[in-house]
């Protein structure tokens, strides 16, 4: 198989070629390496592919439903002895002790991973340009960036070097990178996918794992394959009564629909970003629904100050451990700017400061619960601005504080971080490009345990956004695996 047949397929499609013998496994392995040769030098979305991975590829379909379909991971604990460096300096040479429960379920689904993808540094900057591994960028203009913190899963996935790819999400660390790149972005609710075997759930349970994708129907699929809770998760959720592959070929009608594209931080929303929105309320109303303006009501300024104590509090945790385990030092030549002084604002969070800030964080889901009882989905921008160039955050400058932290995430996170706090199942879909060809995504988010309408809703729009050329007819990247024909050095 060719580059430029092997970007055409999603996941589901490569999986129908592997199932009828058309491919191989092994064969997608030599189209992935050579994808990375080709466009990685521009993007520097993957830091190494596993030679041993690709190499152990079969020349026949492995079981399960994706039957050998190498993917990419994060450079996060994913996978047990693979490199897991976070980004960061201070765990450079860390490796994964275990498997993470979730991996395993995508595994025997017949899912390989090959290789890891670049992250922002421990999940925090805005941006993925870390002084590890440099800057990630956006293959639709490489002069810009890729948002964070699964910069290098998104980037790699729309330059069609894999179908989807590992990602999380902590504040908006999938729906932003997907928006950026024109992909689509699933946040699960929260124990929809579990966090074991961690003893706690990542980011004290405001992180969820799961894919960055190019159809909805992988989307589906993976979560059939991932989802569900393991023996002691702290959270446990409605398991669904069909499944999402089932479910997202539903074409629900009448649903109320609110549409929100005024910041709740204030940020400003550029103007494209906005009237894209309201074009995908449009065409929601023409499928059946009912949208109209709504504005959730809560405290966006105690919002971000409960934000800004977890986060913190969870670094000051976890990077002393993590220093101990590397047999090394915190400061400046371990840890960039942004994330020093985060931990640094971490070590005077009291017991106190962190009981309140989920007392509000208590406070805030209850008004989204509200509010939601009166609408089926909220549809919001992903983020309030387009893609920005790169260097626009340096990870070394010098002065910035824990608040110039969250000013640098405040357009981005607007309107994501709040659905890690309150639980509920968010996704970024591609539902636009700026004048200058540049992704918009759009955000839905549905109450509490409704994958299943999201993905359904989700799929409606699809179907008519998708008759164009590439994801959602966005047209193909300004790089990508299948202009350039490259040979590659696995055969």
């Amino acid at each position: 198989m060719h580059l430029d047949e092997y970007v055409t397929y999603d996941g589901v499609g490569l999986a129908q070629l592997l199932a009828k013998g058309d491919v191989t496994p092994r064969e997608l392995g030599v189209c992935v390496a050579g994808a990375v040769s080709a466009v990685n030098p521009t993007i520097n979305a993957v830091v190494e592919l596993y030679g041993d991975a690709i190499d152990s590829l079969p020349e026949t379909p492995r079981a399960g439903p994706f039957c050998g379909i190498p993917t990419l991971t994060k450079d996060f604990p994913i996978e047990a002895g693979r490199p897991a460096e976070f980004g960061s300096r201070l765990a450079k040479g860390n490796r994964a002790a275990h498997d993470a429960v979730y991996w395993q379920r995508l595994r025997d689904g017949g899912i390989v991973n090959v290789g890891r993808t670049t992250s922002s540094e421990f999940g925090v900057p805005a941006t993925t340009e870390t002084l590890l591994y440099g800057a990630t960028r956006n293959p639709w203009d490489p002069t810009r960036g890729v948002a964070g913190s699964s910069g290098g899963a998104a980037a790699a996935v729309a330059a069609g070097i894999v179908p989807f790819a590992q990602g999380s999400d902590g504040g908006g660390s999938i729906r932003n990178p997907a928006a950026f790149c024109g992909l689509i972005g699933l946040k699960p609710s929260r124990g929809r996918v579990t966090g074991s075997p961690r003893a706690n759930a990542p980011l004290l349970g405001l992180s969820s794992a799961f894919m960055l994708t190019r159809s909805v129907r992988d989307t589906a699929l993976l979560l059939d394959l991932c989802h569900g809770p393991d023996a002691g998760d702290g959270y446990e959720i409605v398991q669904p009564t069909e499944t999402y592959s089932n479910a997202m070929k539903h074409a629900p009608k009448g649903q109320r629909i609110a549409l929100c594209t005024a910041s709740w931080s204030g940020s400003r929303v550029a103007p494209e970003i906005a009237a894209a929105v309201r074009a995908t309320g449009a065409r929601l109303e023409s499928l059946g629904h009912h949208v109209e303006e709504a504005v959730p009501q809560f405290d966006y300024a105690e919002f971000l100050w409960a934000q800004k104590t977890i986060w913190a509090a969870d670094s000051a945790a976890g990077m002393p451990a993590m220093a101990a385990h590397m047999r090394r030092e915190i400061n400046a030549d371990t840890l960039g700017a942004s994330v020093l002084a985060l931990y640094r604002y971490g070590l005077t969070v009291t017991g106190a400061d962190l009981v309140n800030a989920f007392a509000i964080y208590d406070r805030v889901t209850r008004q989204l619960g509200r509010f939601l009882g009166n609408y089926d989905l909220l549809l919001t921008p992903t983020s309030a601005i387009l893609p920005e160039p790169t260097g626009t955050y340096d990870p070394a400058r010098p002065g910035i504080d824990a608040d110039g932290v969250f000013a640098d995430l405040e357009p981005k996170e607007t309107f994501t971080a709040l659905f890690n706090a309150t639980g509920q199942p968010a996704i970024s879909l591609p539902i636009s490009q700026s004048v200058a060809g540049l992704p918009i995504g759009g955000q839905l988010i549905a109450r509490y345990g409704r994958e299943d309408l999201l993905l359904a809703v989700a799929r409606q729009l699809e179907e008519i956004l998708e008759q164009g050329q590439g994801i959602w007819g966005q047209g193909v990247p300004a790089v990508h695996a299948g202009k350039v024909q490259e040979q590659s050095t696995w055969q």
